[in-house]
């Protein structure tokens, strides 16, 4: 084993240990799986009720995530590594597949009507998926617009008249 494995394995013990403890004070019993991608490190948080995990909109999960990110940070010693990504229940797969879809029904949406499709807000890593999306569709561009929580996505069809048509359905993915 290199020495860049065996401290990689540290980290990942650590974020483990740290995590655990954070469920268990959370009054959740649990296990967590890990999954060592080439570009990432999922700790896939098994239990009975990964709803609990999630929370609304992913917002529980998202800040497990962040606390093992600060954990992991400080136990490399702010040296770069591979991210270490939090899950349970399959959530993450399940919320990029759902954000792609709406990217697809924007696009429609923009092209059909020749006008700029406004999205709901949503958070910088959401944005980003979407924007992938859009670039993969031909006649189509996108961009954000607005400021902190109001930032938002606009689907611009290649010469649109400029109008903006709101999204009338709910716009951004749970």
């Amino acid at each position: 084993m290199s020495q860049a494995d065996a401290a990689n394995e540290d980290v990942t013990e650590k974020a483990i240990d740290f995590l655990t403890g954070v469920l268990e004070r959370m009054g959740i019993s649990a296990d967590i799986d890990v999954n060592e991608e080439a570009d990432r490190i999922v700790l896939e948080i098994q239990t009975a009720n990964p709803d609990v995990i999630i929370g609304r909109k992913g917002q529980v999960v998202d800040a497990l995530q962040h606390l093992v990110g600060k954990v992991v940070y400080k136990e490399r010693g702010g040296e770069k590594g591979k991210p270490f990504i939090v899950d349970s229940g399959g959530y993450r797969d399940k919320h990029v597949e759902k954000l792609q879809a709406l990217a697809q029904r924007m696009a429609e949406k923009a092209l059909k009507s020749r006008t700029i499709v406004e999205l709901s807000p949503m958070t910088p890593h959401d944005r980003r998926i979407v924007h992938m999306a859009i670039a993969n569709i031909p006649g189509l561009s996108s961009r954000s617009e607005g400021e902190g929580d109001d930032r938002h996505i606009l689907v611009v069809p290649e010469g649109a008249t400029g109008a903006i048509e709101r999204a009338s359905e709910d716009s951004h993915a749970e």
